[in-house]
């Protein structure tokens, strides 16, 4: 049985291509911004594998304040080629209780990061992390902590490019 094109028809196929279009338009234009670069250019962002960062915390119940600074060094920074990790915290009584590097622009799963104390409030470690389809991937040194009772999270980013 063949249909004709009725103007009902014709009506509702034009509001659907309507639709389609302004959500396409919405996701293209409005949320692309969301990209890598744009991320690495986030005021927060601290590439570890350059320079040394500081994260300040507060402690919620003694209210003293501390920080810990990060730093990755390697001769040459690659996927697949271990790298130094070191951490120093201000405060000698924070504890590293898990140290891992996570994929930030693509999920890669769980790599260890193996670190250990070396003097009160200085640690340090060696790692390496997996090769990515993509040219450049930012990795998260993601550590928890614990200082005086209390867990915290720590992240620190780094960009490996292959």
């Amino acid at each position: 049985m063949r249909d004709r094109l009725t103007g009902p028809k014709l009506v509702q196929i034009l509001l659907v291509l309507g639709v389609l279009s302004g959500a396409f338009w919405l996701r293209t234009y409005i949320d692309g911004g969301e990209d890598t670069t744009s991320e690495k250019e986030n005021a927060e962002f601290c590439d570890i594998s350059h320079e040394k960062c500081r994260v300040h915390r507060v402690h919620r119940v003694h209210r003293g304040e501390w920080w810990a600074e990060a730093q990755l060094q390697a001769d040459r920074l690659q996927p697949e080629s271990p790298f130094q990790l070191i951490l120093t915290f201000s405060d000698p009584e924070v504890k590293v209780t898990r140290s891992r590097l996570e994929g930030e622009t693509m999920y890669m799963g769980t790599l260890p990061a193996l670190i250990s104390e070396s003097t009160p409030g200085h640690w340090q470690g060696q790692a390496l992390v997996g090769a990515c389809t993509e040219r450049s991937m930012v990795w998260a040194w993601v550590l928890d902590i614990e200082h005086n009772g209390e867990p915290q999270q720590l992240k620190f980013l780094f960009e490996v490019e292959r």
